[in-house]
């Protein structure tokens, strides 16, 4: 069951990133492009949890899910903070959090896995296989970037009155209760959830993109 609802998480979000490629493509905003990376992360992660619990744990596949698990967040909310703060702000967060990523990533890549706890491993197992100096990095991405996703999410959604605010700031509450059905040991919550969730985003995400299309044509 998980495998199957796991691979449909990923269809689901596969769907959604092509379709922000294609406006990326057509108008190469930066905006686009948080997004665009924070739902290809979220695609490869739903992806390789599919794949544990296809064929178990590959220690490439592991690695790069790690890395996408940590860090789809603080995409997300980079995309969020192009719709609440100025475009500088939102800029210069988009480049830290690039640039913690791809640090976190060579971290990744590079320091040995521990291969026991990885073959045993069935489902999520988070960085229990990596070393601290990879998984320190995990609080420093999701941190900020779940403040940055919900709570600009919500300010919009109260302050600006905005439909598209509050869709996001409701999906992105529901992927955070994720852990919660984790710790019930309730694993086939998780990708329901988490799909539920992102089926939100996107859709407070199009509304916004919607709504620049009709003020660029009026």
């Amino acid at each position: 069951m998980n495998l199957l609802l796991w691979s449909f998480a990923t269809l689901l979000a596969g769907y959604f990133a092509i379709q922000i490629f294609r406006e990326w493509i057509e108008k190469r905003k930066m905006a686009q492009l948080a997004w665009l990376i924070g739902f290809f992360l979220y695609t490869f992660s739903a992806f390789g949890s599919a794949w544990a619990y296809l064929s178990g744990w590959d220690e490439t596949i592991y690695r790069l899910w790690y890395v996408s698990a940590a860090s789809l967040v603080a995409f997300l909310g980079a995309g969020q903070l192009y719709f609440t703060v100025k475009p500088k702000v939102a800029h210069l967060f988009l480049l830290l959090i690039i640039a913690i990523t791809a640090v976190m990533m060579f971290k990744a890549l590079t320091v040995p896995v521990d291969l026991t706890v990885l073959q045993e491993a069935q489902g999520e197992i988070g960085g229990a296989a990596l070393p601290s100096e990879v998984r320190v990095f995990s609080p420093i991405l999701t941190i900020p970037g779940s403040i940055a996703l919900i709570g600009g999410a919500l300010f919009t959604a109260l302050a600006r009155k905005s439909k598209s605010g509050l869709w996001i700031g409701i999906g992105s509450l529901i992927i955070a209760m994720g852990g919660t059905f984790t710790r019930l040991d309730l694993p086939e919550a998780l990708p329901i959830a988490n799909s539920i969730g992102i089926g939100l985003i996107y859709y407070g995400y199009a509304l916004t993109q919607r709504r620049s299309v009709q003020k660029a044509n009026a």
